[in-house]
């Protein structure tokens, strides 16, 4: 099992990203844009199940003291 992080994970390519590799096992760390309403964005649209094992962390790629 790796320990995988994905960025841009709540876009449509990454939260498919996320799901797949959540379903072959891996540990996934998810990076997601920052929002005031708390967001995922597709990554809210996943199963429950799935979703529990994800572990998100909200910020901007472009901000070096968040990454």
């Amino acid at each position: 099992m790796s320990k995988i992080p994905v960025t841009g994970a709540g876009g449509f390519i990454g939260s498919h990203l996320v799901e797949l590799l959540i379903s072959q096992g891996h540990q996934v760390k998810a990076f997601c844009l920052y929002n005031s309403n708390g967001s995922w964005g597709w990554l809210d649209k996943i199963p429950g199940a799935i979703k529990s094992q994800i572990e998100v962390v909200l910020g901007d790629i472009r901000d070096p003291l968040c990454v």
